[in-house]
């Protein structure tokens, strides 16, 4: 089969990551999780190409398109029944002070926002505040609303 593929190997060199998230991650989506109480639909790791598009008859699309590509969402907040995003959520850890990372979360923030998605910032923290959390996302879905 993979020789017909045109590969000369046996098998295909893919393996199984041990989680879809860090142990950092983990961590805060089920901080996330409590805070949401069930209310919106979790999804984790969302390409932002997956979650907004390039709109029709911009000049240059695809190099609009590449841009998004391959960049993602950490957290997504969506409503149950449409799955129509409410709240893009990053996990902000130490690598968002340098100077690529500032870049990217600045266009990122943008994108977002170009798109009517909001967006919340959470830095990274040994125990996250549920209340504060919860608050926080409803403030910034009601702005969006």
């Amino acid at each position: 089969l993979y020789i017909s593929l045109g590969l000369r190997q046996k098998s295909l060199p893919y393996e199984l990551r041990p989680s879809l998230l860090t142990k950092t991650e983990l961590a805060f989506f089920q901080s996330l999780q409590e805070a949401v109480e069930g209310q919106w639909m979790i999804t984790t790791m969302v390409r932002l190409a997956d979650l907004i598009r390039v709109r029709k008859d911009t000049p240059k699309s695809q190099t609009w398109r590449n841009r998004i590509h391959a960049k993602h969402i950490d957290f997504l907040l969506c409503d149950h029944g449409t799955l129509r995003a409410k709240l893009a959520v990053e996990l902000d850890d130490a690598s968002h002070q340098r100077p690529d990372r500032v870049k990217r979360d600045k266009f990122v923030n943008a994108a977002l926002d170009s798109a009517g998605i909001p967006l919340l910032r959470i830095d990274v923290q040994d125990e996250y505040d549920i209340d504060e959390l919860r608050k926080r996302i409803a403030d910034q879905i009601s702005k969006a609303a």
